[in-house]
């Protein structure tokens, strides 16, 4: 059973969700950081097929899911300095593993980059990296606070891609969780947009020195996610095509059998 608690960070405290192994862990922790605009329960239908001799644990990040409000311009920095207290709390100075989706590969990079980092191992799946001009593109429209009015229809966006556009795979009781944990960031909605459109990924990525998996699927994030692993020395690309959506739902078991082949392999 998936079981929820708090720790404290420097902007306030933390929501995360934790699912151990039937077993002692005989395994790093996996920490799962989450794309924007959710939180950490993107990764509960994922968290069973990769509880595997070890803890998994998805927090959510400051300002998103059931952690402290924070500001609507944050940082990456800001995102993995949260993060990094998470583990603090909850895996002491021990080695860790980290996944993450979308956005969230940016946090575990900037996490793995630090000297001295606990990182042991990174898997990121469909990396946002894009090429600053591309990113100077999409921030003023993604980034934007959200307007909160009278008016139902300021949720029509996010009902229709979250609900009217739901796969049939995601029930609906499924999305609409999905759909109600973005609307709990109020006008902040968007921040995580800010921070993962103004990360200097070609300065921070190549700071990664850990084995890191790149897991690349049949997404609109294909080329970018080949353009973090040439930025990644570390980095094993590994495409998966046959995965088309619903990477963390309905391709759980798919995405979870690569990540725990790279995690359970000797380090190299």
């Amino acid at each position: 059973m998936i079981r929820k608690g708090y720790s404290d960070g420097p902007f306030g405290q933390i929501h995360w969700r934790m699912l151990e192994p039937e077993q002692t862990p005989s395994r790093p922790d996996l920490y799962c950081l989450h794309p924007a605009p959710f939180s950490g329960l993107a990764f509960t239908t994922i968290m069973p097929f990769l509880a595997r001799g070890r803890r998994v644990i998805a927090p959510d990040f400051p300002g998103h899911g059931g952690s402290d409000s924070f500001r609507p311009d944050p940082a990456i920095a800001e995102y993995a300095q949260a993060m990094r207290a998470v583990v603090a709390d909850l895996s002491g100075q021990g080695p860790v593993d980290v996944t993450a989706f979308h956005s969230g590969n940016l946090v575990a990079t900037e996490m793995a980059g630090d000297r001295g980092a606990q990182v042991r191992k990174l898997a990121l799946v469909d990396v946002p990296a894009f090429v600053s001009d591309v990113r100077a593109k999409f921030l003023p429209g993604a980034a934007r606070p959200f307007e909160i009015t009278a008016d139902i229809l300021c949720l029509e966006k996010a009902w229709d891609l979250g609900m009217t556009k739901r796969l049939p795979s995601q029930g609906p009781d499924r999305s609409f969780a999905m759909f109600t944990e973005q609307l709990r960031h109020g006008t902040a909605m968007n921040a995580a947009f800010h921070a993962a459109f103004t990360y200097d990924v070609e300065g921070r990525l190549p700071m990664v020195a850990c084995p890191a998996l790149i897991l690349a699927t049949q997404s609109g994030l294909l080329e970018a996610t080949r353009r973090a692993a040439g930025l990644i020395a570390s980095a094993r690309l590994v495409e998966r095509l046959d995965i088309k959506r619903a990477v963390l739902d309905e391709a759980a078991d798919k995405t979870a059998t690569e990540i725990l082949t790279f995690l359970d392999e000797d380090s190299r």
